[in-house]
Protein backbone atom coordinates (compact mmCIF):
# COMPACT_ATOMS: atom_id res chain seq x y z
CA UNK A 1 0.00 0.00 0.00
CA UNK A 2 2.69 2.83 0.81
CA UNK A 3 4.71 1.51 -2.22
CA UNK A 4 1.60 2.63 -4.07
CA UNK A 5 0.91 5.92 -2.98
CA UNK A 6 4.73 7.10 -3.21
CA UNK A 7 4.88 5.87 -7.16
CA UNK A 8 1.37 7.90 -7.35
CA UNK A 9 3.16 10.93 -5.74
CA UNK A 10 6.23 10.43 -8.12
CA UNK A 11 3.76 10.30 -11.05
CA UNK A 12 1.92 13.41 -10.13
CA UNK A 13 5.73 15.14 -9.41
CA UNK A 14 6.90 13.82 -12.75
CA UNK A 15 3.66 15.44 -14.61
CA UNK A 16 3.85 18.84 -12.65
CA UNK A 17 7.77 18.63 -13.94
CA UNK A 18 6.58 18.40 -17.38
CA UNK A 19 4.18 21.12 -17.73
CA UNK A 20 5.12 23.72 -15.79
CA UNK A 21 4.02 26.66 -18.30
CA UNK A 22 0.13 24.97 -17.56
CA UNK A 23 0.16 24.82 -14.39
CA UNK A 24 2.32 28.25 -13.32
CA UNK A 25 0.05 31.27 -11.46
CA UNK A 26 -1.38 33.77 -13.82
CA UNK A 27 -0.03 37.52 -13.36
CA UNK A 28 -1.95 39.19 -11.07
CA UNK A 29 -3.55 41.91 -12.58
CA UNK A 30 -3.28 45.57 -11.84
CA UNK A 31 -6.48 46.80 -9.54
CA UNK A 32 -7.93 49.92 -10.60
CA UNK A 33 -11.81 51.09 -9.23
CA UNK A 34 -13.53 54.15 -10.27
CA UNK A 35 -16.75 55.89 -10.06
CA UNK A 36 -19.66 55.95 -12.08
CA UNK A 37 -19.38 56.49 -15.68
CA UNK A 38 -15.84 57.59 -15.75
CA UNK A 39 -15.12 54.46 -14.13
CA UNK A 40 -16.71 52.80 -17.02
CA UNK A 41 -15.05 54.64 -19.72
CA UNK A 42 -11.37 54.03 -18.11
CA UNK A 43 -11.85 50.58 -19.24
CA UNK A 44 -11.29 51.29 -22.29
CA UNK A 45 -7.78 53.10 -21.44
CA UNK A 46 -6.87 50.12 -19.34
CA UNK A 47 -6.49 48.16 -22.59
CA UNK A 48 -4.69 50.68 -24.36
CA UNK A 49 -2.03 50.67 -21.35
CA UNK A 50 -2.29 46.76 -21.52
CA UNK A 51 -1.06 47.18 -25.28
CA UNK A 52 1.26 49.64 -24.40
CA UNK A 53 2.54 47.09 -21.45
CA UNK A 54 1.68 43.28 -21.88
CA UNK A 55 3.77 42.53 -19.16
CA UNK A 56 1.23 44.95 -16.65
CA UNK A 57 -2.51 43.18 -17.42
CA UNK A 58 -5.11 45.87 -16.00
CA UNK A 59 -8.59 44.96 -14.18
CA UNK A 60 -10.63 48.07 -13.83
CA UNK A 61 -14.07 48.10 -11.43
CA UNK A 62 -16.13 50.42 -12.36
CA UNK A 63 -18.24 51.26 -8.58
CA UNK A 64 -21.57 53.58 -8.54
CA UNK A 65 -21.18 56.49 -6.66
CA UNK A 66 -23.72 55.64 -3.92
CA UNK A 67 -22.46 52.60 -2.97
CA UNK A 68 -18.52 53.52 -3.86
CA UNK A 69 -17.96 55.78 -0.40
CA UNK A 70 -18.76 52.77 1.78
CA UNK A 71 -17.44 49.84 -0.29
CA UNK A 72 -13.96 51.81 0.16
CA UNK A 73 -14.41 52.13 3.69
CA UNK A 74 -14.89 48.33 3.81
CA UNK A 75 -12.28 47.24 1.68
CA UNK A 76 -9.57 49.57 3.75
CA UNK A 77 -11.15 47.61 6.71
CA UNK A 78 -10.41 44.25 5.00
CA UNK A 79 -6.99 45.50 3.98
CA UNK A 80 -8.63 44.77 -0.04
CA UNK A 81 -8.37 48.59 -1.43
CA UNK A 82 -6.65 47.80 -5.39
CA UNK A 83 -4.22 49.16 -6.39
CA UNK A 84 -4.96 52.25 -7.76
CA UNK A 85 -8.52 54.20 -6.59
CA UNK A 86 -10.12 57.40 -8.58
CA UNK A 87 -10.90 58.93 -5.12
CA UNK A 88 -13.22 62.30 -5.41
CA UNK A 89 -11.26 65.07 -4.03
CA UNK A 90 -13.19 65.58 -0.98
CA UNK A 91 -12.76 62.00 -0.01
CA UNK A 92 -9.06 62.48 0.32
CA UNK A 93 -8.93 63.91 3.44
CA UNK A 94 -10.83 61.22 5.40
CA UNK A 95 -9.21 58.71 3.71
CA UNK A 96 -5.39 59.96 4.57
CA UNK A 97 -7.05 60.20 8.01
CA UNK A 98 -6.83 56.79 8.02
CA UNK A 99 -3.41 56.65 7.07
CA UNK A 100 -4.43 54.68 3.76
CA UNK A 101 -3.14 56.74 1.20
CA UNK A 102 1.04 56.54 0.04
CA UNK A 103 2.70 59.84 -0.46
CA UNK A 104 3.64 60.20 -3.89
CA UNK A 105 6.27 63.44 -3.80
CA UNK A 106 9.27 61.07 -4.48
CA UNK A 107 7.33 59.56 -7.79
CA UNK A 108 6.52 62.83 -8.97
CA UNK A 109 9.62 64.34 -8.26
CA UNK A 110 11.32 61.89 -10.97
CA UNK A 111 8.05 61.42 -13.04
CA UNK A 112 6.91 62.93 -16.29
CA UNK A 113 3.56 64.96 -14.35
CA UNK A 114 4.68 68.81 -13.83
CA UNK A 115 1.79 69.77 -11.27
CA UNK A 116 2.65 73.33 -11.81
CA UNK A 117 0.37 72.73 -15.17
CA UNK A 118 -2.38 71.96 -13.18
CA UNK A 119 -4.85 74.32 -11.81
CA UNK A 120 -4.55 75.37 -8.57
CA UNK A 121 -7.48 74.16 -6.63
CA UNK A 122 -7.40 70.81 -7.49
CA UNK A 123 -3.78 70.69 -6.42
CA UNK A 124 -4.04 72.06 -2.94
CA UNK A 125 -6.68 69.46 -2.51
CA UNK A 126 -4.51 66.51 -2.95
CA UNK A 127 -1.81 67.82 -0.81
CA UNK A 128 -2.34 67.27 3.37
CA UNK A 129 0.52 68.79 5.22
CA UNK A 130 4.10 68.39 2.80
CA UNK A 131 2.19 65.09 1.59
CA UNK A 132 0.80 64.76 -2.21
CA UNK A 133 -1.41 62.23 -2.08
CA UNK A 134 -2.79 61.94 -5.35
CA UNK A 135 -2.73 63.40 -9.01
CA UNK A 136 -5.68 65.56 -10.09
CA UNK A 137 -7.46 63.63 -12.79
CA UNK A 138 -10.58 65.51 -14.17
CA UNK A 139 -11.56 68.45 -12.14
CA UNK A 140 -15.18 69.55 -11.34
CA UNK A 141 -16.37 73.72 -10.44
CA UNK A 142 -19.33 75.40 -9.93
CA UNK A 143 -20.45 78.57 -12.12
CA UNK A 144 -23.55 80.20 -13.32
CA UNK A 145 -25.50 79.12 -16.49
CA UNK A 146 -27.83 81.64 -17.71
CA UNK A 147 -30.34 82.80 -20.37
CA UNK A 148 -28.27 85.58 -22.47
CA UNK A 149 -31.40 86.60 -24.13
CA UNK A 150 -33.42 87.23 -20.95
CA UNK A 151 -30.45 89.27 -20.12
CA UNK A 152 -30.15 91.27 -22.80
CA UNK A 153 -33.87 91.82 -22.73
CA UNK A 154 -33.77 93.40 -18.98
CA UNK A 155 -31.04 95.71 -20.23
CA UNK A 156 -27.25 93.97 -19.53
CA UNK A 157 -24.73 92.88 -21.70
CA UNK A 158 -23.58 90.98 -19.65
CA UNK A 159 -23.02 88.92 -16.24
CA UNK A 160 -21.85 91.51 -12.89
CA UNK A 161 -18.59 90.13 -11.59
CA UNK A 162 -19.72 91.57 -8.01
CA UNK A 163 -22.63 90.90 -6.16
CA UNK A 164 -24.19 94.19 -6.03
CA UNK A 165 -24.42 94.44 -9.89
CA UNK A 166 -25.75 90.77 -9.91
CA UNK A 167 -28.60 91.51 -7.37
CA UNK A 168 -29.38 94.27 -10.00
CA UNK A 169 -29.90 91.94 -13.03
CA UNK A 170 -31.70 89.29 -10.36
CA UNK A 171 -33.81 91.94 -9.55
CA UNK A 172 -34.60 93.14 -13.06
CA UNK A 173 -35.41 89.21 -14.02
CA UNK A 174 -37.32 88.22 -10.77
CA UNK A 175 -40.95 88.75 -9.55
CA UNK A 176 -43.96 91.27 -11.14
CA UNK A 177 -41.06 92.43 -13.43
CA UNK A 178 -41.31 88.67 -15.39
CA UNK A 179 -44.76 87.63 -14.77
CA UNK A 180 -43.81 85.62 -11.61
CA UNK A 181 -40.63 84.32 -12.34
CA UNK A 182 -37.63 83.60 -10.40
CA UNK A 183 -33.93 84.76 -11.54
CA UNK A 184 -32.28 82.20 -9.71
CA UNK A 185 -32.51 77.94 -9.78
CA UNK A 186 -30.78 77.43 -6.44
CA UNK A 187 -32.01 73.98 -4.42
CA UNK A 188 -31.75 73.72 -0.32
CA UNK A 189 -30.71 70.39 -1.06
CA UNK A 190 -27.82 71.54 -3.24
CA UNK A 191 -25.35 73.18 -0.55
CA UNK A 192 -22.59 73.75 -3.32
CA UNK A 193 -23.68 77.10 -4.09
CA UNK A 194 -23.86 77.90 -0.36
CA UNK A 195 -19.98 76.48 -0.24
CA UNK A 196 -19.03 78.47 -3.17
CA UNK A 197 -20.43 81.97 -1.42
CA UNK A 198 -18.97 80.82 2.03
CA UNK A 199 -15.78 80.20 0.39
CA UNK A 200 -15.19 84.09 -1.20
CA UNK A 201 -15.11 84.55 2.48
CA UNK A 202 -11.92 86.38 3.92
CA UNK A 203 -12.08 83.81 6.55
CA UNK A 204 -11.98 80.10 6.85
CA UNK A 205 -15.14 78.15 7.21
CA UNK A 206 -13.41 76.25 10.02
CA UNK A 207 -10.78 77.43 12.24
CA UNK A 208 -7.52 76.41 13.96
CA UNK A 209 -6.26 73.43 11.86
CA UNK A 210 -10.25 72.91 10.99
CA UNK A 211 -11.09 72.09 13.99
CA UNK A 212 -13.79 73.92 14.61
CA UNK A 213 -16.63 76.01 12.63
CA UNK A 214 -16.16 79.15 12.13
CA UNK A 215 -19.74 80.62 11.38
CA UNK A 216 -19.86 83.21 13.44
CA UNK A 217 -17.05 84.86 11.37
CA UNK A 218 -18.00 88.23 10.07
CA UNK A 219 -17.28 87.38 6.54
CA UNK A 220 -18.41 84.05 6.88
CA UNK A 221 -21.50 85.30 8.14
CA UNK A 222 -22.15 88.02 5.55
CA UNK A 223 -22.15 84.45 2.87
CA UNK A 224 -24.59 83.06 4.42
CA UNK A 225 -26.54 85.78 4.71
CA UNK A 226 -26.30 86.82 1.45
CA UNK A 227 -27.51 83.29 0.53
CA UNK A 228 -30.60 83.75 1.91
CA UNK A 229 -31.18 86.94 0.83
CA UNK A 230 -31.44 85.52 -2.57
CA UNK A 231 -34.39 83.66 -1.14
CA UNK A 232 -35.89 86.41 0.57
CA UNK A 233 -35.51 89.33 -1.31
CA UNK A 234 -37.62 86.81 -4.06
CA UNK A 235 -34.93 85.67 -6.78
CA UNK A 236 -34.67 82.69 -6.20
CA UNK A 237 -37.42 79.69 -5.61
CA UNK A 238 -37.57 78.05 -2.29
CA UNK A 239 -37.55 74.52 -4.03
CA UNK A 240 -36.32 70.96 -2.80
CA UNK A 241 -34.36 68.66 -4.92
CA UNK A 242 -36.99 66.89 -5.30
CA UNK A 243 -39.40 69.29 -6.47
CA UNK A 244 -37.13 70.65 -9.65
CA UNK A 245 -38.35 67.76 -12.19
CA UNK A 246 -36.56 68.79 -15.37
CA UNK A 247 -34.64 71.57 -15.05
CA UNK A 248 -34.12 71.32 -18.97
CA UNK A 249 -37.48 72.29 -19.29
CA UNK A 250 -37.72 75.01 -16.66
CA UNK A 251 -34.72 76.62 -18.28
CA UNK A 252 -35.80 76.66 -21.86
CA UNK A 253 -39.29 78.14 -20.60
CA UNK A 254 -36.94 80.97 -18.89
CA UNK A 255 -39.18 79.65 -15.86
CA UNK A 256 -35.47 80.95 -14.18
CA UNK A 257 -32.89 83.11 -16.28
CA UNK A 258 -29.66 81.41 -14.15
CA UNK A 259 -28.31 78.26 -12.35
CA UNK A 260 -25.24 77.41 -10.51
CA UNK A 261 -24.08 74.49 -12.15
CA UNK A 262 -21.23 71.90 -13.06
CA UNK A 263 -19.40 71.20 -16.27
CA UNK A 264 -21.42 68.40 -16.90
CA UNK A 265 -24.12 70.24 -18.17
CA UNK A 266 -22.45 71.69 -21.03
CA UNK A 267 -23.06 68.51 -22.91
CA UNK A 268 -26.69 68.32 -21.41
CA UNK A 269 -27.51 71.82 -22.06
CA UNK A 270 -26.07 71.00 -25.56
CA UNK A 271 -28.10 67.46 -26.16
CA UNK A 272 -31.63 68.35 -24.29
CA UNK A 273 -32.22 72.38 -24.66
CA UNK A 274 -34.62 72.44 -27.98
CA UNK A 275 -32.06 73.92 -31.06
CA UNK A 276 -33.97 77.57 -31.37
CA UNK A 277 -32.78 77.66 -27.46
CA UNK A 278 -28.90 77.24 -28.55
CA UNK A 279 -27.79 80.41 -29.58
CA UNK A 280 -29.56 82.12 -25.79
CA UNK A 281 -27.43 80.59 -23.47
CA UNK A 282 -23.95 81.02 -22.04
CA UNK A 283 -21.61 80.91 -18.78
CA UNK A 284 -20.34 83.18 -16.68
CA UNK A 285 -17.98 83.08 -13.64
CA UNK A 286 -19.48 83.45 -9.87
CA UNK A 287 -19.98 87.34 -8.62
CA UNK A 288 -18.43 87.86 -5.74
CA UNK A 289 -18.17 90.56 -2.84
CA UNK A 290 -15.92 92.73 -4.36
CA UNK A 291 -15.14 91.55 -7.75
CA UNK A 292 -14.97 88.03 -9.90
CA UNK A 293 -15.69 85.73 -7.04
CA UNK A 294 -14.05 81.95 -6.01
CA UNK A 295 -15.70 78.87 -6.73
CA UNK A 296 -15.13 75.13 -5.36
CA UNK A 297 -12.39 73.13 -6.26
CA UNK A 298 -13.99 69.78 -6.68
CA UNK A 299 -13.33 66.35 -9.13
CA UNK A 300 -11.30 63.09 -9.00
CA UNK A 301 -8.19 62.47 -8.04
CA UNK A 302 -5.83 58.88 -8.92
CA UNK A 303 -4.33 57.30 -5.58
CA UNK A 304 -2.41 54.30 -4.44
CA UNK A 305 -3.56 52.75 -1.20
CA UNK A 306 -0.36 51.72 0.91
CA UNK A 307 -1.44 48.29 0.83
CA UNK A 308 -1.14 48.07 -3.16
CA UNK A 309 0.80 44.98 -3.80
CA UNK A 310 2.29 46.45 -7.57
CA UNK A 311 2.90 50.81 -6.55
CA UNK A 312 5.25 50.87 -9.22
CA UNK A 313 3.08 49.52 -11.88
CA UNK A 314 0.20 51.72 -10.38
CA UNK A 315 2.55 55.07 -10.67
CA UNK A 316 3.10 54.47 -14.32
CA UNK A 317 -1.11 53.82 -15.11
CA UNK A 318 -1.46 57.50 -13.29
CA UNK A 319 1.64 58.57 -15.50
CA UNK A 320 -0.05 57.72 -18.66
CA UNK A 321 -4.07 58.53 -17.45
CA UNK A 322 -2.87 62.09 -16.50
CA UNK A 323 -0.29 62.65 -19.69
CA UNK A 324 -1.74 65.65 -21.59
CA UNK A 325 -2.84 63.28 -24.51
CA UNK A 326 -4.59 61.17 -22.35
CA UNK A 327 -6.22 63.42 -20.24
CA UNK A 328 -7.66 65.35 -23.43
CA UNK A 329 -8.79 61.48 -24.95
CA UNK A 330 -10.95 60.80 -21.76
CA UNK A 331 -12.54 64.41 -21.78
CA UNK A 332 -13.45 63.61 -25.49
CA UNK A 333 -14.86 60.31 -24.30
CA UNK A 334 -16.37 61.75 -21.29
CA UNK A 335 -16.56 66.12 -21.12
CA UNK A 336 -15.01 65.72 -17.54
CA UNK A 337 -12.73 68.63 -18.06
CA UNK A 338 -8.66 67.83 -17.58
CA UNK A 339 -6.94 69.02 -14.53
CA UNK A 340 -3.81 69.80 -16.24
CA UNK A 341 -3.95 73.06 -18.20
CA UNK A 342 -1.74 71.63 -21.13
CA UNK A 343 -4.51 68.52 -21.70
CA UNK A 344 -7.43 72.04 -22.62
CA UNK A 345 -5.22 73.04 -25.48
CA UNK A 346 -5.16 69.81 -26.88
CA UNK A 347 -9.08 69.80 -27.27
CA UNK A 348 -12.19 72.11 -28.28
CA UNK A 349 -12.37 73.75 -25.05
CA UNK A 350 -10.03 76.51 -25.18
CA UNK A 351 -12.08 77.95 -28.75
CA UNK A 352 -15.61 77.78 -27.32
CA UNK A 353 -16.88 80.58 -25.19
CA UNK A 354 -18.43 78.20 -22.73
CA UNK A 355 -16.50 75.85 -21.56
CA UNK A 356 -13.24 78.52 -21.45
CA UNK A 357 -15.42 80.73 -18.75
CA UNK A 358 -14.69 77.32 -16.75
CA UNK A 359 -10.79 77.95 -17.65
CA UNK A 360 -11.69 81.44 -16.09
CA UNK A 361 -13.50 79.95 -12.97
CA UNK A 362 -10.97 77.10 -12.41
CA UNK A 363 -7.95 79.44 -12.00
CA UNK A 364 -10.12 80.98 -9.37
CA UNK A 365 -11.36 78.41 -6.61
CA UNK A 366 -10.68 77.22 -3.51
CA UNK A 367 -10.89 73.23 -1.91
CA UNK A 368 -13.13 73.26 0.54
CA UNK A 369 -12.16 72.30 3.88
CA UNK A 370 -9.91 69.05 4.45
CA UNK A 371 -11.36 67.01 6.58
CA UNK A 372 -12.80 63.67 7.04
CA UNK A 373 -16.31 65.17 8.28
CA UNK A 374 -16.80 67.69 5.64
CA UNK A 375 -19.71 66.23 3.55
CA UNK A 376 -21.36 66.06 7.07
CA UNK A 377 -20.86 69.68 7.91
CA UNK A 378 -21.44 70.59 3.81
CA UNK A 379 -25.10 69.31 4.48
CA UNK A 380 -26.07 70.78 7.85
CA UNK A 381 -24.96 73.86 6.07
CA UNK A 382 -27.80 73.53 3.03
CA UNK A 383 -30.60 72.44 6.09
CA UNK A 384 -29.31 75.40 8.21
CA UNK A 385 -29.95 77.58 5.78
CA UNK A 386 -33.42 76.57 4.37
CA UNK A 387 -34.61 76.72 8.06
CA UNK A 388 -33.47 80.26 7.88
CA UNK A 389 -35.04 81.02 4.78
CA UNK A 390 -38.10 79.21 6.12
CA UNK A 391 -38.54 81.52 9.12
CA UNK A 392 -38.02 78.58 11.48
CA UNK A 393 -34.64 79.83 13.20
CA UNK A 394 -32.66 83.14 12.74
CA UNK A 395 -29.38 83.78 11.29
CA UNK A 396 -27.65 84.23 14.24
CA UNK A 397 -29.09 81.00 16.00
CA UNK A 398 -28.33 78.87 13.12
CA UNK A 399 -24.53 79.87 12.43
CA UNK A 400 -24.34 78.82 16.64
CA UNK A 401 -25.82 75.74 16.31
CA UNK A 402 -23.65 75.37 12.94
CA UNK A 403 -20.96 75.93 14.84
CA UNK A 404 -22.27 73.68 17.80
CA UNK A 405 -22.48 70.87 15.08
CA UNK A 406 -18.51 71.02 13.90
CA UNK A 407 -17.48 71.27 17.26
CA UNK A 408 -19.64 67.92 17.66
CA UNK A 409 -18.50 66.31 14.32
CA UNK A 410 -14.76 67.98 14.69
CA UNK A 411 -13.83 66.11 18.40
CA UNK A 412 -12.15 62.77 17.03
CA UNK A 413 -9.76 65.50 14.72
CA UNK A 414 -9.70 67.91 17.60
CA UNK A 415 -8.27 64.57 19.94
CA UNK A 416 -6.05 63.96 17.23
CA UNK A 417 -3.95 66.92 16.76
CA UNK A 418 -3.98 67.81 20.76
CA UNK A 419 -2.15 64.77 21.22
CA UNK A 420 0.16 65.42 18.38
CA UNK A 421 1.07 69.14 19.92
CA UNK A 422 -1.13 70.78 16.92
CA UNK A 423 -4.33 71.98 18.29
Amino acid sequence: MHTDRRRFGLALASLAAATPVACARPERPLRIWAMGLEGEALDRFGRDFETLHPDMPVRVQALPWGAGHEKLLTAFAADNLPDVVALGNTWIAEFAALGALQPLNARLAHSTINLDRYFDGPRKAVTVGDDILGVPWYVDTRLLFYRKDLLATAGFSSVAKTWGGWDEQLAALSGARRGGKYGLLMPFAEYEPLVAFCLQADEPILMDSATRGGFRQKSIRDSFAYAASLYTRGFANRLTHSEVTDVYSSFARSDFAFIITGPWNLAEFARRLPSDMQGKWATAPLPGPKGPGVSSAGGVSMCIPKTSRKPDQAFAFIQYMCAPEQAAAFYQQTSDLPADRGAWHLTSLMRDARSLTFFDQLNRTRPPPQVPEWERIANEMGAALERVVRGLTTLDAALKSLDEFAWRALAKRRSLLETRGVA
